[in-house]
């Protein structure tokens, strides 16, 4: 397992060489089109307890401004990352949060790339508005949903 501040350093090149870079194979899109907008008002966070830090980045996004958090740290199997993420998605959406996750035992990802971040579980909590709004504006102006499996 890497230190805390080698995770967070490979995090950072994973979100800016992978997920930002646009891709031939889906169009000319990156993984996360608007992820290079926002990478400035995204924090990254190494945790041991992944539950109290998913609470805390949950209640502090919207008052602090922030746009997204990506939490990162001890491996937790993906059974159990998937619950974790359920319940905290049902007790925060009413806080304009969205959370996803990522393990590095995804086998398929949406889109036809390999994609996954091999190092530590990531969980992303994001605002839901911006989230709906740029999955709207991908569907209703480009042809990016054609690429998902």
């Amino acid at each position: 397992m890497l230190s805390g501040e080698k995770l967070q350093d490979k995090i950072y090149e994973y979100l800016v060489k992978v997920i930002a870079r646009p891709r031939k194979k889906i169009g000319g899109f990156a993984i996360c089109p608007f992820l290079k907008r926002y990478l400035k008002d995204i924090q990254i966070i190494i945790t041991e307890d992944y539950d109290k830090t998913l609470d805390t980045t949950c209640q502090l996004l919207g008052p602090l401004g922030i746009e997204a958090a990506v939490i990162s740290g001890y491996d937790i199997d993906y059974d159990n990352l998937e619950k974790l993420v359920n319940r905290k998605s049902r007790k925060y959406k009413k806080l304009d949060i969205e959370l996803l996750f990522m393990h590095p035992e995804t086998v398929e990802p949406p889109l036809p790339l390999n994609y996954t971040f091999k190092h530590a579980p990531l969980i992303i909590v994001q605002k839901r508005s911006t989230l709906q709004n740029a999955r709207k504006t991908l569907k209703n102006k480009t042809n990016y949903y054609k690429y998902h499996k």
